[in-house]
């Protein structure tokens, strides 16, 4: 029989739940604000706009390229699918040789405008196989642009991506900016669109949106904003003669029939009359945009990593915005098979700049990308860093980064070590080092934690059995395949004088 609860389990029950009223009460008056629409924010109707007038109206808001757009193709033999320019020679015989050249290098190649039926094919949507969805090269010739869209994927296909459209929505309203909600062709997504006055340049069209997914992280530490894939002009300048990336265009017509490709309130319902919407679409100056990114500052793509690169992962993100005052007096770390930090006191900036320093831009991503293959469920940043109910989890090879950040705010910090430090063992190293080698196993011996990123040839299974060696301690080794576990197997044999079972 259970214990009757006390005095004080009945007041800290009290206390719980009145915070969590709170905070209910709170979101509740966030979402009616969110979802409040004016009357005569949108036309109630426009039915008497004719097809010309619509076509027109789409043409002038979702403008890229006039000398190019592309086309989504799709292959009933093998199931695949994508987008490529449209060309008015293709398949002409005379001219036309897939076999011979890829369209890029053709000599024959004519890329055509975008006219006004192929707008008004994607708008019937009549191709059972999607082949008549157009999409348009967002980077003018100058390296302008006249939209922003940022693109939000549901992957798992459980609507996640709604509430990381909502936090982005929200900074949009209240830096005053005209945003539009899309529901992807798919219905498993989402393209907020922003429409410029005038030609704005993409790189800083792209801070704009940068500026933006930071302060909406920021605003809530514990949104990992999984489902934001890219934004559209998806770089700064054109490079190599290409055009750039292309984003699907929305209103198509058989998507639209499922309630899909259209645009949407703040409850994700789609409007009655699109036309009616898109007439009342506001557009953003050049000037405002310029107060905006002088006002909140500079980053680059997705804000978690504003200061890294593909090219150096290693480097840890700078610090933006965080003082003293974001942070505990003190910080208890728990050192386990992760690096626990509490989340209790840690404010949303703290919490999203210790996501940074555990994420990384997915190079397969940027490959298939670059091969303008489908980017479908390869997510574009990886983070390695997970929220649980009371703690932030961060890889372990974090600890000198983090232990830095609270060192250049003054924060007193304490780490109970919980890992597992192993059963020394007596081994001794049967070979000789190079110069190299043993450099690398000198500096990496006085660590508990290191990479050791070595050019082919370097010998680098040498060099770690080496580090076995000086740690003196039984060793874990993970391989994945059958062929590296007997390699690994014989060089231990050759190098290491040890009792072989302790690595079985």
């Amino acid at each position: 029989m259970k214990d009757k609860p006390t005095y004080q389990d009945l007041l800290d029950a009290n206390m719980r739940l009145s915070e969590e009223n709170r905070k209910l009460r709170e979101e509740v008056k966030r979402l009616k604000d969110l979802f409040v629409i004016k009357e005569n924010a949108v036309p109630q109707s426009i039915h008497y706009l004719s097809l010309d007038a619509k076509v027109a109206l789409f043409k002038s808001l979702f403008k890229g390229r006039e000398d190019v757009f592309a086309r989504r193709w799709y292959s009933k033999t093998n199931g695949k699918s994508g987008y490529q320019p449209v060309c008015l020679n293709e398949w002409n015989r005379q001219l036309c040789d897939k076999r011979k050249y890829k369209c890029a290098e053709c000599p024959n190649r004519q890329l055509k405008a975008l006219g006004y039926d192929d707008v008004y094919r994607h708008l019937e949507g009549r191709d059972a196989d999607g082949c008549d969805v157009i999409g348009v090269y967002a980077i003018l010739a100058d390296n302008t642009c006249n939209f922003l869209c940022a693109d939000f994927d549901d992957k798992s296909c459980g609507n996640g991506y709604q509430n990381d459209v909502l936090a982005y929505v929200s900074v949009c309203e209240e830096w005053k900016i005209p945003c539009s909600i899309e529901r992807s062709r798919s219905g498993n997504g989402a393209h907020v669109w922003i429409f410029f006055e005038t030609p704005l340049e993409a790189a800083k069209a792209r801070k704009l949106g940068n500026a933006l997914l930071t302060q909406a992280m920021a605003r809530d530490g514990r949104m990992t904003f999984k489902s934001y894939d890219r934004l559209f002009p998806n770089q700064d300048r054109l490079s190599g003669g290409g055009f750039g990336n292309l984003v699907a265009l929305p209103l198509q017509g058989r998507a639209r029939k499922k309630g899909n490709s259209a645009f949407v309130d703040g409850a994700f319902v789609a409007y009655k009359d699109q036309w009616a919407y898109l007439s009342g679409v506001r557009k953003v100056s050049g000037g405002v945009v310029d107060e905006l990114l002088a006002k909140h500052g500079l980053t680059s793509e997705f804000g978690e990593l504003s200061t890294t690169s593909e090219e150096k992962p290693w480097n840890t993100p700078s610090l933006q915005n965080v003082v003293k005052e974001d942070f505990p007096e003190e910080i208890s770390m728990v050192m386990s098979n992760m690096l626990y930090l509490p989340l209790k006191e840690l404010s949303a900036k703290v919490v999203n700049h210790l996501k940074r320093i555990a994420s990384f831009k997915n190079p397969e991503f940027y490959s298939r990308q670059g091969m303008r293959l489908s980017t479908y469920n390869v997510p574009r940043i990886i983070s390695c860093a997970e929220i649980q109910d009371k703690y932030l989890a961060l890889p372990r090879g974090c600890k000198d980064s983090v232990i830095e950040l609270l060192d250049r705010n003054g924060v007193s910090y304490r780490v109970d070590d919980k890992t597992q430090h192993g059963t020394p063992v007596s081994a001794r190293f049967k070979g000789t080092l190079r110069e190299d080698q043993e450099e690398a196993v000198k500096s990496l011996v006085a660590h508990k934690n290191g990479v050791l990123n070595g050019t082919t040839a370097f010998g680098k299974t040498v060099a770690a059995i080496g580090l076995i060696a000086g740690h003196q301690v039984n060793t874990l080794i993970l391989v994945h395949t059958k062929t590296l576990f007997d390699q690994w197997k014989s060089r231990l044999e050759e190098f290491l004088d040890i009792d072989y079972t302790l690595f079985s």
